[in-house]
């Protein structure tokens, strides 16, 4: 399976990874994409995007009571991405960017974003699926989005890679 992961914005982070019955998620390929919507869709029209998707999992644009100006540029990308899949025929799985937390979960130290994100940014490191710099923050953030899908769909080669307790 093909797994296209991604983090929309004006600068969307995107993944490619692959998994299947006996193999746990591998990451095949990072993308940075900028300029919002029409830099997403200069992107799908070129020969880097993934010609083979069987699946997304796109981070949803959900507003939050304290974003005094949120960023919506994301929303119209998710529409691009519907209109994909739905051509293409593969479904979507939605998150919010709060279920990032379920990739780890925050230790009670962790109470600011850049706290949170470091600690997301780490287990990536761990497991030597992180890319180094603010550039790569969205892409980062694609990625956790495509591991959190597989861990809540209980994919168990991905969980006894990425999750299993250390002996």
């Amino acid at each position: 399976m093909f797994q296209l992961s991604v983090d929309p914005g004006l600068n969307s982070g995107v993944a490619l990874g692959f998994y299947d019955a006996t193999t746990p998620y591998q990451l095949i390929k990072r993308y940075q994409v900028h300029d919002g919507l029409e830099g997403f869709v200069s992107w799908m029209h070129t020969p880097a995007a993934p010609y083979e998707v069987n699946e997304a999992v796109v981070e949803r644009f959900v507003s939050v009571r304290n974003d005094f100006a949120p960023d919506i540029t994301g929303i119209p990308i998710e529409g691009v991405i519907r209109l994909w899949a739905w051509e293409d025929k593969f479904p979507v799985y939605w998150q919010t960017r709060m279920d990032k937390s379920a990739l780890v979960g925050y230790p009670a130290g962790a109470i600011t974003k850049a706290e949170r994100q470091r600690v997301r940014f780490d287990f990536l490191k761990k497991h030597d699926l992180f890319a180094p710099g603010t550039e790569n923050d969205d892409s980062n953030d694609a990625i956790c989005h495509g591991l959190i899908s597989l861990k809540r769909r209980k994919h168990m080669p991905t969980l006894k890679k990425y999750w299993a307790p250390k002996a």
